[in-house]
């Protein structure tokens, strides 16, 4: 005597798997942040959005930065500058591509990839000298929700120009709202 036994189950609302959607992407879809050095090597203004209306996948971001004055010396004998160059404030405007993984709604990371146009010299990744630079750059970042608008962001970029690769990635770090 044998006999067959079949159901079906519904998932409960409490199951994982049922809920692995909604705990891990939520509706905020754009950011206006504020960042601090990477792809715009300097401060600078962004914003970000995901094109699937959600807070991962795929998105951009783009902004317009400031690169305040500085000025580069070399010490010779005695601790006088052998000679001193003084660099005016320049402009910039970072645009890319990113995506966003999340492994849960607070915690993501961000891979990107785009291009800043700077307005003026970019002697610290270019050694020509022009009135423009154009630079190449990659970033790997670390997004963290905090509370229901805020979100922060922390990594790296590495970022070239025609001429020359950065010796050193970038540290980027960034402040914004989320809505």
């Amino acid at each position: 005597m044998s006999g067959l036994y079949a159901t079906a189950q519904t998932p409960s609302s409490t199951d994982s798997t049922a809920n692995f959607s909604k705990k891990t992407s939520d509706t905020y879809k754009q950011v206006i942040s504020v960042v601090f050095a990477g792809p715009a090597c300097g401060m600078s203004l962004q914003y970000d959005i995901r094109f699937n209306g959600t807070s991962t996948g795929l998105g951009a971001r783009a902004g317009i930065g400031y690169v305040p004055k500085y000025i580069e010396g070399h010490e010779e004998w005695k601790g006088r500058p052998s000679y001193e160059n003084i660099y005016k404030p320049k402009a910039t405007i970072p645009v890319g591509l990113n995506y966003v993984l999340a492994p849960s709604v607070k915690h993501m990371i961000e891979f990107g990839v785009g291009v800043t146009y700077v307005c003026g010299d970019s002697l610290w990744y270019d050694d020509i000298t022009t009135s423009y630079a154009w630079l190449g750059w990659i970033s790997m970042n670390y997004r963290r929700a905090v509370g229901k608008h805020l979100l922060m962001r922390v990594g790296l970029s590495a970022v070239a120009s025609k001429s020359q690769v950065a010796d050193f990635p970038t540290p980027e770090w960034s402040l914004g709202y989320r809505f």
